[in-house]
């Protein structure tokens, strides 16, 4: 990576794993607070009301990032209409919030969804500033402002949480967040807004921006069919149970690829012209991400029996095969799904929506087909539709970069290695009946696996290791 990439990217991963451990951490004092059902209604009501977030951060956005020279028709075009299809979409939500409430049988989604829909519309009012800030490579600023943002509404959860209801706790943060976002973001803009949609730049926006979109949607379809599924089928206790399992399988895939896809996409835009530029880019990036997400998923992973019990207590142990089985699945995904913003920064975002609708179609039949079995036929068909989705994207990638499968395998192959090592070493000792505390085991799992990989990176993974090595020096020294 570029150093400027390698500094974004550093900011980007702040941010994301910042927010993320807030929220984390949030979700483990409400889950002590809370039952199992709550989050249950909570996952209900957001399987609908994502599509509305999807809308707000793709699309329109992410034309704008793509947008080349004077972009400032741009941005006013994209400010109104992303709060015009943020008023129809909340509008929509809020006056079929009655349906969905009977779709499930449960009329306390209702309340989550009204929250949600004021927390849209927030939202929508620097939808486009946050974007013109990834744009400009302002991740230092987006750091500050999403943390601020989490912190807040995190508070008011757990106040809301100890001292009013439950459901509005898991509400709360889908307006306090937007609303701190929106009222921050202005701040780092140097751009301004005219009361105006510049009709000569809608063609070449709706273009572009239906193509993204159409992907997002899909994805997210793809993302949360597992959801609506579950809990229309399996109810909300269940549905529960997966929401907590998801979350923590999501954590290589939405938060740590996730980091680094937000600096890709701006990245490969502005270099689109050059194809050996982005080949050597791709790689570089796939292969740090597997150095990194690899270990974290395969040994949360090994630990999930003690990590569930010793964070959440016994009456989320449920979680533990399905969580195992979910981190697999994040694991591989999180070195292939960078693909994604590759194909949308080289102008090619309909081969991303054709992978989407791909992706949701595959994945609903294997849902429907093993959701009678129970939730891990549901994480086992998460698993499957990794493996045919990734090696799809692969294929796309290696004919539009020129990256050849060798290639690849070759990069990864030294990151396998040490991972392979650290999996038989915790296998080992998890085949064992240790008589000790669960949180000294765990402590001490988690101890004997990082030295464990490290120790084989060093044997086998001469350059990642170096490359983390000269990051850490830079940084004292700085």
């Amino acid at each position: 990576m570029s150093s400027s990439m390698s500094h974004n990217t550093m900011w980007s991963f702040l941010s994301i794993v910042g927010v993320q451990f807030i929220n984390i951490m949030t979700n483990v004092a409400l889950a002590r607070i809370l039952s199992p059902e709550t989050f249950g209604i909570l996952g209900m009501a957001i399987v609908f009301a994502g599509f509305a977030f999807v809308v707000q951060e793709a699309g329109l956005n992410s034309y704008l990032i793509f947008k080349k020279g004077d972009i400032q028709k741009v941005v006013s075009t994209t400010f109104w209409l992303n709060i015009i299809f943020s008023v129809v979409i909340a509008g929509a939500l809020y006056f079929s919030s009655g349906a969905i409430s009977d779709f499930y049988d449960d009329e306390q989604v209702i309340t989550i969804l009204h929250f949600i829909c004021i927390g849209i519309l927030v939202g929508s009012v620097g939808s486009t500033h946050r974007a013109l800030l990834m744009k400009d490579n302002q991740f230092k600023n987006i750091t500050k402002v999403d943390i601020l943002a989490e912190i807040v509404s995190s508070i008011a959860a757990v106040i809301l949480a100890v001292y009013i209801n439950g459901l509005l706790a898991v509400s709360a943060k889908y307006v306090f967040r937007p609303f701190i976002q929106s009222l921050i973001v202005f701040k780092y803009s140097k751009y301004r807004i005219n009361f105006v949609i510049h009709m000569s730049e809608l063609k070449e926006l709706v273009l572009y921006s239906a193509h993204v979109l159409a992907s997002q949607l899909f994805a997210y379809m793809n993302n949360n069919v597992d959801f609506f599924l579950v809990g229309r089928f399996l109810g909300d206790k269940i549905l529960g149970i997966y929401t907590l399992a998801f979350q923590w399988g999501a954590l290589a895939r939405y938060y740590l690829s996730g980091a680094v896809m937000r600096v890709v996409f701006p990245e490969v835009s502005r270099q689109q012209d050059d194809p050996n530029k982005l080949k050597d880019m791709y790689l570089n990036v796939v292969s740090k991400l597997a150095f990194i997400t690899l270990p974290i998923c395969f040994g949360l992973a090994l630990v999930a029996h003690e990590f569930i019990y010793v964070l959440y207590g016994d009456k989320w142990i449920d979680v533990v095969p399905v969580l195992q089985l979910l981190l697999v699945a994040g694991g591989i995904s999180s070195i292939s799904v960078v693909g994604g913003p590759v194909l949308r920064g080289i102008g090619r975002p309909d081969l991303e929506m054709k992978l989407s609708i791909f992706s949701f179609i595959s994945f609903t039949a294997l849902v429907l087909g093993g959701i009678k079995y129970g939730l891990i036929a549901v994480a086992i068909a998460e698993c499957c539709r990794v493996v045919l989705v990734e090696t799809t994207r692969l294929c796309l990638i290696r004919k539009y970069l020129g990256v050849s499968v060798r290639a690849l395998f070759k990069l990864l192959l030294p990151t396998v290695q040490s991972l392979v090592l650290m999996i038989i070493v915790l296998y080992g000792i998890n085949s064992l009946a240790i008589g000790i505390n669960i949180l000294i085991l765990f402590i001490f799992k988690i101890i004997i696996g990082a030295a464990i990989y490290v120790t084989g990176s060093f044997a086998f993974n001469k350059p990642q290791s170096k490359w983390i090595l000269d990051y850490i020096k830079k940084k004292q020294a700085a």
